[in-house]
């Protein structure tokens, strides 16, 4: 039986000094890449992989990344199956960490200058060996290639980067898209890969151009439920409100992207007074960081640090904390783990759990993402003093608005910049996964909240087994409670709702 604390033992002294639980980070661990390795799409704009947080080199585990993907990542299809199928070979920043990170494209522009673009019929496949980025696709039209203050350069690092990243152990496949029909057939093709375990939109697109209100529905909910229901785990941010700012809250139920009960819609907290925003996308599942968070972007040198804001920050550090979660579950289990089938994600020989949780999930040897996303939604903690509005000053909060907007709570992750601190957040996932800690104690009313929230996204997109409400098996909490309003309101109004066209 492989278990995390055994490799720690043998690799001590090569570990990064940390306070704090087990799963420090840690160099030279070496295993069959094939069998634990946990690939992340994130769908953005463009990004820029040049910064240390993407050197393969930096990565805190071993995997053969100057080798095209199809021969060793277990899963990877045929490289037949693409209309093109290449490495991107760059001119990568490995020796001065203060080299500045703006304007590392230029020497390498005839080899941008050769990346095709892709569409829904057309794939054209690029890896950058040297980098964990195993995948680059334009389906935009702009050869993936941003600025150290492209968007992108923001959510891929601060999902997998190896200085930023809440995954820094996982991989990265890069998909760019332009506008409503090139992104949904870019996310189109990442849910058809079933080695792909993770995908992060920090986007939305709304029922006009000049609006951020967030209702759209020109998905393809039901690829959406089948990849969720095979066991791939879809995180789209719940949107900065109508004006961006955090002022005016826009809706996510009317959202083909951020509605259905089988997609995980992330909210944003402020940094330091740790507070619930006013004005984001509400309901949400769960929450992090909406501004002055580390990142690659706009970062000074290539080692170097920038903040990164908004629901699109708070999406990718949540998205990348569950797929570490998945990465470590996987190296706990025996055997070739890497599985995503019938709702599997991990699986091996039996695991021995800890005291606390002698039942815990990988008891049987086999992980689904439906307990993982569990696991990860029952570690998150509200915020306590309650709302800013736009970021500026707190509020009390009132009533069920924590619910509305952080859902199950949120994850301050690498916020300090200090390892010890985040692990130790990562800790109420991985502890109880792996049985060596109990539970948090939820707060009163959360379930039935959450059963109402996902018996309405169920009415408007459709029903699936996955979600809080099962149709015919789970009972709605009594409507008209004046101790819950919004949760009344919700059972009132949700069955007028409707999809718009």
């Amino acid at each position: 039986m492989r278990r995390v604390g055994l490799a720690m033992a043998v690799l001590a002294a090569l570990f990064v000094p940390i306070e704090g639980p087990a799963h420090a980070l840690s160099r030279g661990t070496t295993f069959p890449a094939a069998e634990d390795a946990t690939v992340v799409a994130v769908i953005d704009s463009a990004f820029s992989p040049y910064h240390w947080d993407y050197l393969a080199s930096k990565m805190p585990v071993d995997m053969p990344l100057d080798t095209a993907p199809d021969r060793w990542l277990s899963g990877f299809p045929s490289k037949r199956s693409f209309a093109g199928y290449r490495s991107l070979d760059l001119t990568l920043p490995t020796k001065d960490e203060a080299t500045p990170y703006a304007n590392l494209d230029q020497p390498d522009e005839e080899a941008w200058a050769e990346v095709k673009q892709s569409s829904a019929e057309e794939i054209n496949y690029y890896w950058i060996p040297g980098t964990k980025v195993i995948g680059a696709l334009d389906f935009a039209g702009n050869q993936i290639r941003g600025a150290p203050n492209a968007h992108g350069t923001g959510t891929s690092s601060v999902a997998v980067g190896n200085l930023h990243g809440t995954c820094p152990e996982c991989l990265l496949v890069f998909i760019s898209y332009g506008d409503a029909t090139t992104g949904e057939a870019a996310i189109s093709w990442a849910m058809r890969q079933p080695w792909i375990d993770v995908i992060t939109n920090s986007y939305g697109f709304s029922a006009t151009p000049v609006t951020r209100d967030r209702i759209y529905s020109g998905s393809d909910t039901a690829l959406q439920r089948n990849a969720s229901a095979r066991g791939q785990t879809i995180f789209f941010s719940a949107g900065n409100g109508y004006e961006n700012a955090f002022l005016v809250p826009n809706g996510t139920l009317l959202s083909s992207q951020e509605g259905p009960d089988w997609i995980v819609t992330v909210g944003a907290v402020s940094p330091g007074a740790h507070a619930s925003y006013t004005g984001h996308g509400k309901p949400a599942d769960i929450a992090s960081l909406g501004s002055g968070y580390p990142s690659a972007y706009n970062s000074p040198t290539v080692s170097g640090s920038g903040d990164f804001s908004g629901t699109s920050n708070a999406t990718p550090v949540i998205a990348g904390t569950y797929a570490r979660a998945l990465y470590l579950a996987r190296r706990d289990l025996n055997g070739p783990s890497r599985v995503q089938q019938g709702g599997r994600i991990a699986s091996g020989g039996a695991f021995r759990c800890g005291r606390a949780r002698p039942k815990c999930e990988l008891r049987d040897g086999v992980l689904t993402a439906q307990e993982l996303r569990r696991r990860l939604f029952l570690g998150a903690r509200h915020t306590e003093p309650g709302l800013t509005p736009g970021g500026v000053g707190t509020l009390p909060a009132i009533g069920e608005e924590e619910f509305l907007s952080e859902g199950h709570g949120s994850y301050f992750a690498r916020e300090t910049g200090k390892v010890g601190a985040w692990l130790k957040e990562f800790e109420r996932i991985i502890g109880p996964l792996e049985g060596r800690a109990k539970e948090l104690k939820r707060p009163d009313g959360e379930r039935d909240w959450m059963i109402v929230d996902s018996w309405c996204r169920q009415h408007l997109w459709g029903a699936w087994t996955g979600g809080y409400y099962i149709d015919g098996k789970t009972k709605l909490p009594a409507g008209a409670e004046p101790a819950w309003p919004v949760r009344s309101t919700i059972l009132d109004v949700c069955p007028h709702l409707q999809p718009a066209p």
